[in-house]
């Protein structure tokens, strides 16, 4: 071949491009899978129940549903790590086949992510496993159900036993946390 034949340069140049297609794909690939690490936000709390979700087999609950008790709220019904959960009233006008649906997406769930699970979580302590349900999002995936009502986390409640969301309002609703018997949780500040 001639030094002037382009076609030898031009395979360089192609394997060139591949070569850092692929390498680009991997680190993107390792990126994604290194993702989830971090704070203990809400997006890490749903990115966690996502995983958790994913990850469950049917033989071992995904989650667990406990109870703790407080002296302004009672006993109050609480998800992973111990963390208060709360439902949306306006989830009470919402229903489908007698399920409540979610009415929680985008925004909302990112500041009140909702308590996912593949399947029926256990129950600790007074929870009551004959309230706990599961009802589909829009994404398919499942969200956890106490009497009939979508449960949700508060970003905000940054340690266990915390129940700062409880008679919250704000932009989305009135968010109120649910005791063991499956009716909402008094305003404790009162």
């Amino acid at each position: 071949m001639r030094s002037d034949d382009p076609r030898p340069r031009e395979r360089n140049v192609n394997r060139i491009s591949t070569l850092g297609a692929i390498g680009a794909l991997a680190i993107a690939g390792g990126a994604l899978a290194g993702c989830g690490g971090g704070s203990a936000t809400g997006a890490t709390v749903q990115s966690s129940a996502v995983t958790t979700a994913q990850g469950a087999t049917k033989s071992a609950p995904s989650l667990t549903i406990a109870t703790y008790k407080t002296p302004e709220d009672g006993t109050l019904i609480s998800g992973a790590n111990n963390r208060t959960l709360y439902v949306l009233t306006a989830d009470e006008k919402s229903s489908s086949a007698h399920e409540k649906l979610s009415t929680c997406y985008g925004g909302c769930a990112a500041v009140w992510p909702p308590v996912l699970a593949s399947g029926t979580p256990a129950v600790a302590g007074k929870a009551n496993a004959s309230l706990l349900g599961l009802t589909t999002r829009r994404d398919g995936t499942k969200q956890v159900t106490y009497n009939g009502l979508p449960l949700y986390y508060y970003v905000a409640d940054a340690k266990a036993g915390q129940a700062t969301g409880n008679h919250l309002k704000d932009g989305f609703g009135l968010w109120v946390g649910m005791i063991a018997s499956g009716k909402l949780a008094p305003d404790g500040s009162s």
